[in-house]
């Protein structure tokens, strides 16, 4: 069974027989339990869309390739004018342009755990199991990786955990899966150590479990009469748990607590019913596309109830036929089309495919960012206002993949989108790159850089009030925040 979306972050998602078809226009949802109070005094919400297998960069190991060799040129990740004062969208995001003074781009962000743990400064296993965590990287007794996990949790379960236990929702962490297949060598999203996290496709399932007991106006008394009696099943549960917590080992105590914890949530779950209007239920395991866009909604529609304050999209890699390019390198995975990146430079054996590769590839990564433009426009609804802003402006948006140039499988210039108005303590709209050869010279196809992933978790967590300085394995050239970006 594939885990899925977590309550208290520690078990899947109950199975449902209903399904969705939602539209963002239909939902006119009130606030439920909805708490932030308005803009200025930083995020209320979190949001992670992890898109696996990489974009379209010209990273190298050391430097990045200017296309005359073997490999390609393009980084269409990265702002079209880098010098600007201003931030403009490159091709991958000209769908965000709507939103482009809420983004933040970020070049040059080292995940230095997977490049001084990893096989080859990286690899595709210790870059998925570190690139939201920044942990140190276990292969539980074998070291391979096939058996690499990490051993803390991913930023989006550390503040899920903090923003819940300050503030109880129903969930304290929405996962959900855009796609089907392709969604990676390993998960990059860890509920602690050793424990992987796993996200629901199944859009009818998801909505069956996000809105199991959301009630519009005044709760039913069947309803309420059924939850009293699966109130006194978790009590049972409870009490035979804490039985045995003297009698088992310190390694099973901690599985028992996990679920007396989640026996706890649930118990919140049934005392602090949500109030709003569902979304409209439909058909179960729709075509990719449309799962997609339902996912999103669902997440949308999540924040409206007030029933989460943390969600992650996560985006296969996948072919994208349907696209205007559909498949036109003709490669069978997708997995393929990022490795062609090695070889359709101009002196590259695959060269004649360039035109057919950056078609598929662009419009691929494009569409992935189609889905980010839903969520924005879904959060940022002018009719739907809490405070003196919209969800957007409340929340925190981190895009991102285990790879820039998949071909390559390094963990160096990491992608990183910052969306959203973050409450207001962010000045948005900018793109920043930490290549320490760029100085003056943003062009420049020699690379180093000293920030990490460590220090971009450490940021976040300080935007959202929380006064760490350190995140994840020792591997990051220095401690503290990324420089400049809360300046």
């Amino acid at each position: 069974m594939p885990l899925t979306p977590k309550h208290s972050g520690r078990r899947a998602f109950m199975r449902g027989a209903a399904g969705t078809m939602i539209a963002l226009p239909a939902l006119e949802y009130t606030h439920g339990h909805a708490w932030a109070q308005g803009t200025g005094a930083g995020p209320k919400r979190f949001l992670t869309v992890f898109s696996h297998g990489g974009t379209i960069s010209n990273q190298g190991s050391g430097s990045k390739h200017d296309g005359s060799g073997a490999a390609q040129g393009n980084d269409y990740w990265r702002p079209s004018d880098p010098t600007s004062p201003n931030l403009v969208l490159g091709p991958i995001h000209q769908s965000l342009e709507p939103w482009v003074d809420k983004l933040i781009l970020l070049e040059s962000i080292d995940n230095k755990t997977a490049m001084v743990q990893g096989s080859y400064q990286g690899g595709h296993r210790y870059c998925n199991v570190s690139c939201l965590t920044a942990a140190d990287i276990s292969h539980n007794g074998e070291a391979v990786e096939q058996n690499a996990y990490a051993t803390g949790p991913s930023i989006d379960q550390v503040i899920a955990d903090r923003l819940s236990a300050a503030n109880p929702v129903t969930f304290d962490n929405v996962h959900l899966r855009a796609t089907t297949s392709g969604m990676g060598y390993k998960s990059p999203y860890f509920r602690a150590d050793n424990q992987p996290a796993g996200g629901e496709s199944d859009p009818a399932v998801a909505h069956a479990t996000l809105f199991d007991g959301v009630v519009s106006g005044e709760p039913d008394p069947a309803v309420l009469k059924h939850n009293d009696m699966r109130r006194a099943v978790l009590a049972g549960l409870s009490d035979e748990y804490a039985k045995f917590a003297n009698k088992v080992s310190s390694r099973d105590i901690q599985a028992i607590e996990a679920h007396l914890d989640h026996l706890a949530a649930l118990e919140h779950q049934l005392d602090n019913l949500a109030i709003c209007e569902p979304p409209p239920q439909g058909d179960s395991n729709p075509e990719t596309p449309l799962r997609g866009e339902l996912m999103v909604d669902l997440i949308v529609a999540a924040m409206r109830c007030g029933l989460t304050h943390v969600a992650n999209l996560e985006i296969g890699d996948i072919i994208t036929p349907w696209t205007t390019a559909g498949n036109a390198t003709g490669v069978g995975a997708a997995h393929s089309l990022g490795h062609l990146a090695r070889d359709v430079g101009a002196s590259g054996p695959e060269a004649a495919q360039y035109n057919d590769w950056i078609a598929e590839i662009l419009d691929n990564r494009r569409w992935r960012m189609s889905l980010v433009a839903r969520l924005l426009e879904g959060l940022d609804d002018p009719t739907f206002i809490e405070g003196d802003g919209t969800l957007l402006d409340n929340a925190l948006i981190l895009v991102s993949s285990e790879f820039s140039n998949a071909s390559k499988h390094h963990a160096r210039n990491q992608p990183v989108l910052l969306a959203g108005g973050a409450g207001g303590v962010l000045q948005t709209g900018r793109y920043i790159d930490y290549n320490n050869h760029a100085v003056g010279n943003p062009y420049t196809t020699q690379y180093d850089s000293d920030e990490s992933i460590h220090n971009l978790f450490v940021s976040i967590l300080q935007i959202f009030g929380f006064d760490d300085t350190t995140f994840g394995s020792a591997d990051a050239a220095h401690d503290g925040p990324l420089p400049g970006l809360m300046d």
